[in-house]
């Protein structure tokens, strides 16, 4: 068994890990301005089907194949809307849209899950390197700033801007780099920990790159053990910054 040194990097993914939005409440509440009515329940399976069609012709958010992130979400947006009124115009999508895409960029999308703010508070006062390694477009640094957590991080590092997602083990790469760039100092990847929500893109991602990895599962979904430990998994951040300050504290 690998012997775990001291940490000295730890980055975190956003969202479902540190920020949550009410994705139904915020596109029923959006539709509803420009007449549309929709069903909560439905809007839930259409974006989840759309997102991962999407993410599969234009993986990055549209990045390689010329879309661009804005015409990617506009996409999502006709899509989900259609699904239950497809005799909308796109005049009225591309409002709709509009409206979503500026709602994202905001806190008004984006709430902290409890105990964000005082693990991150915590994180801070130890000698360690905070980061973000997030499968996010460009938006991503304005969302952190007006939820009040950007300045917790050295560094911001998104798929859109490094052109590569999670789990690709070249983004933790980079984050490596980043850090040597920023501190001056080399980190392995033995002294770095990557806390994210997705089984595949932050967990199985960082230990391919043989970082540490903890799970976060804030919707208490099962997790299959056989990938990840129960050790590893945590269901809510409070529980996590317990660990992590009987991690820090003790002589390791």
């Amino acid at each position: 068994m690998m012997k775990l040194l001291r940490p000295r990097l730890i980055t975190f993914d956003v969202t479902g890990t540190l920020l949550m939005t009410k994705l139904e409440e915020h596109y029923v509440e959006i539709g509803s301005q420009h007449g549309l009515s929709v069903d909560p329940r439905k809007l839930a399976r259409s974006f989840k089907n759309s997102f991962y069609r999407l993410s599969v012709e234009h993986p990055v958010y549209g990045k390689h194949t010329g879309i661009g992130w804005e015409n990617w979400w506009r996409q999502i947006v006709h899509n989900v809307f259609k699904d239950q009124h497809n005799y909308i115009s796109d005049a009225t999508l591309d409002k709709v849209a509009n409206s979503l895409i500026r709602c994202y960029g905001t806190s008004m999308c984006w709430h902290k899950y409890p105990g964000t703010i005082e693990l991150l508070e915590y994180l801070q006062k130890k000698d360690l390197i905070l980061g973000i390694i997030s499968n996010f477009d460009e938006r991503l640094v304005a969302i952190l700033e007006d939820t009040r957590i950007r300045f917790y991080f050295s560094f911001v590092l998104t798929s859109y801007d490094f052109g590569v997602e999670k789990p690709n083990t070249l983004i933790f790469d980079e984050a490596l780099r980043l850090t040597k760039e920023r501190h001056s100092i080399d980190i392995t990847p033995q002294q770095a920990i990557h806390i994210g929500d997705s089984v595949s893109n932050d967990y199985i991602g960082a230990k391919n790159a043989n970082w540490n990895a903890i799970l976060v599962q804030h919707d208490n979904d099962a997790i299959n053990e056989k990938k990840v430990p129960t050790k590893d998994v945590f269901r809510n951040l409070r529980d996590l910054r317990l660990h992590l300050t009987n991690l820090l504290d003790r002589d390791m």
